[in-house]
């Protein structure tokens, strides 16, 4: 069963409340470079002159002009508020059909296992330059009811935090400075 819109706005800034969702709006954008990617259990990044650059410190950080993301085509590592799943739902994010229709590509959904918790992020393919105005919400975010869940989420992005000036991952206890 798909949880009412309202019970999904309990667990994340919303901009708005919809029936079956709640639309939500990014706090950061990134670029995600043009290099190569390696992903091998935890390494995750780019190769960058012969070394493997951890995801996080190879971004480049996007900032609003005019209260609007410009975005030139590229791929973008975009942050959202804090979530929480509870443990009797799975959540789902979904782009808003909007952005799809200008030509601005999400993954079909991603998946929050119960239990999760964290500033969680989602990356996007921008096939043509846009300006989006930063209170226009990027997702839908979708909760549904589970049955017989035999644990909760502990994986890597746990506690998962992106603040003014650094980012956290509650796991490893690391903190990066975004460059």
């Amino acid at each position: 069963m798909i949880a009412p819109g309202h019970v999904v706005a309990r667990y994340v800034e919303a901009a708005k409340v919809g029936p079956t969702a709640v639309d939500v709006v990014p706090k950061a954008v990134f670029r995600i470079p043009d290099l190569p990617a390696v992903f091998h259990g935890d390494v995750r990044g780019f190769y960058v002159n012969g070394r493997v650059v951890p995801l996080r410190e190879a971004l480049v950080p996007v900032s609003p002009v005019d209260d609007f993301w410009v975005l030139e085509p590229g791929r973008y590592y975009v942050v959202f508020p804090r979530v929480r799943i509870p443990k009797e739902y799975t959540g789902f994010a979904f782009p808003r059909s909007t952005l799809n229709r200008l030509g601005i590509l999400k993954a079909p959904t991603a998946v929050f296992d119960p239990g999760y918790e964290g500033e969680w992020n989602q990356t996007f393919l921008v096939l043509s330059p846009v300006r989006i105005h930063v209170s226009e919400p990027w997702v839908a975010l979708v909760f549904v009811r589970n049955e017989g869940v035999s644990g909760l989420y502990s994986g890597h992005w746990q506690g998962e935090a992106y603040g003014d000036d650094e980012w956290k991952v509650s796991q490893s206890g690391e903190e990066k400075p975004p460059t």
